[in-house]
């Protein structure tokens, strides 16, 4: 599971500006923190709003460009409080896969979160997706690991020699390929009882 979130900058004027869809905002100062998880293909945005400080109504905004924003939900009436910090969660349950995502809170006149993004990666019935594939110089296999668990990578030449092996516990593996013999390899992705939990086929072309 990874996840990217650039900090909350501190503005002085809280202005908003729409033309189309496109985006020109400026930050605002009333989130301690806006995080997204991804989990069964769906997108959890969780964000706290500081104590003593309130909006009226938030809206939700989705974008691929990081320009072009679509409203995917609102939170209607005041969010926030004037004594305690609040916390608030949305779920984008239709993500755009295998393309990353880009999210934008709109806080009622108290300005806009920063852009936090994530990846949804669509690894189809055989549990895995690979990029690119045939590869050159490298290539990333992605798997299902919503719960961070320990995972080994196994990677051998189709007479059976192991050529490479890697750890994570992240939901994929980079293989740099550059200095491997061109060919067809075959790879195996194991859990923490080394049982084989998905199996396929990467091409390595130079």
């Amino acid at each position: 599971m990874k996840i990217e979130k650039r900090g909350i900058v501190a503005l002085i004027v809280l202005l908003i500006f729409r033309t189309g869809t496109a985006i020109i905002a400026q930050e605002t100062t009333i989130l301690d923190s806006f995080t997204l998880n991804k989990n069964d293909g769906k997108i959890y945005l969780n964000w706290v709003i500081t104590s003593g400080s309130t909006c009226d109504g938030t809206k939700i905004l989705r974008s691929t460009d990081q320009v072009h924003f679509a409203q995917i939900g609102e939170i209607l009436g005041i969010c926030g409080s004037a004594s305690f910090p609040v916390g608030y969660e949305f779920v984008d349950e239709n993500p755009v896969k295998n393309q990353r995502n880009y999210y934008l809170l709109e806080l009622g006149r108290s300005g806009t979160s920063e852009i936090a993004s994530i990846e949804i990666i669509d690894l189809h019935d055989k549990g895995y997706q690979i990029r690119p594939n045939p590869a050159s110089t490298q290539t990333t296999i992605y798997f299902d690991n919503d719960k961070q668990e320990k995972h080994l990578l196994a990677l051998y030449h189709l007479d059976g020699v192991l050529v490479h092996t890697s750890v994570t516990f992240g939901s994929f593996f980079n293989i740099y390929t550059a200095n491997l013999p061109v060919g067809l390899y075959i790879f195996t992705i194991s859990g923490a009882e080394n049982s084989t939990l998905v199996k396929g086929k990467v091409i390595i072309q130079h």
